[in-house]
């Protein structure tokens, strides 16, 4: 996979949760429960946000063009994360009118991920630049999720089956790099 398909499946993986949420329940004895789910958005959101942070903001922030793009980003997303901090400790009459208020900024963030960050980081950035970033993004991500099974972004079963598809991706990347795989492979 290389960083945009990564990057898009990070986006199908948040834009799931959302939809899922609405619709658990709030019994917390169940395992897909409204408050377990929405921990799993959280994590999943932070630990999207380490990779992008390394493999395209951190290059991106470099460039004239895009600078004050990732600065907006950067505050966009910790605005959304203290929203859904917010959201885990209250449990009232609202909750989900604040809620779709909350993921209808999430939703634009990802939108301008893919209509403002990703097509200048395409054209300023170099082949040899995208892949570092690739390896720069597998590399933050499978960090943020051993930091995540250490504690530190809180734990579920959706981190491990993330964990999971996270390496195999980053070992078929360095497989595909190496020509191993692919229309490239050596028979």
């Amino acid at each position: 996979m290389d960083l945009w398909q990564l990057i898009g499946r990070d986006h199908e993986t948040i834009a799931q949760l959302i939809r899922d949420i609405p619709y658990a329940s709030t019994d917390p004895r169940l395992i897909r429960n409204r408050a377990r789910l929405l921990g799993n958005l959280s994590d999943e959101l932070k630990m999207h946000a380490a990779a992008l942070e390394p493999a395209l903001y951190a290059p991106l922030s470099r460039h004239e063009k895009t600078a004050a793009l990732v600065e907006d980003l950067r505050r966009a997303h910790a605005t959304f994360m203290q929203q859904l901090a917010v959201l885990a400790k209250v449990r009232r009459a609202g909750w989900l009118d604040r809620f779709e208020d909350t993921t209808f900024l999430v939703d634009q963030h990802l939108h301008r991920h893919l209509h403002e960050l990703i097509p200048p980081a395409r054209a300023l950035l170099s082949s040899e630049e995208i892949e570092m970033a690739t390896r720069a993004f597998v590399q933050a991500k499978l960090k943020a999720l051993r930091a995540q099974r250490r504690g530190t972004f809180g734990s579920s079963e959706w981190m491990l089956t993330a964990a999971v598809g996270a390496a195999a991706a980053g070992i078929a990347y360095l497989a595909w790099q190496r020509g191993l795989i692919g229309a490239g492979a050596r028979r």
